[in-house]
């Protein structure tokens, strides 16, 4: 089977994009770890990977170079108000 491309957001808060695959999740560098195929089944399944990645430290200005680059708003016009959503915990 060929080697399946992953995600991983560096502790740093950049995603890198590893086209075999095979990050080492045990690396104290590697804060979230997605593959390519969980991420890329459907533009609002990419928008939840974009929420997760946001919410584990990935900077803003990676989440938005990511959207932009598959075109994300061409598909998930609100993409922005839902990966940069405040929770609200009652706080």
């Amino acid at each position: 089977m060929a080697p399946q491309g992953e995600y991983y957001l560096h502790e740093n808060g950049r995603m890198i994009y590893k086209p075999g695959g095979d990050v080492d999740v045990m690396s104290p560098f590697v804060k979230g770890l997605w593959t390519v195929a969980a991420i890329g089944e459907s533009p609002e399944s990419f928008a939840v990977f974009l929420r997760q990645a946001h919410q584990k430290g990935a900077k803003g200005e990676e989440i938005h170079r990511l959207a932009e680059h598959n075109r994300l708003a061409d598909f998930v016009p609100d993409w922005e108000s839902r990966v940069f959503k405040k929770v609200d915990h009652g706080l």
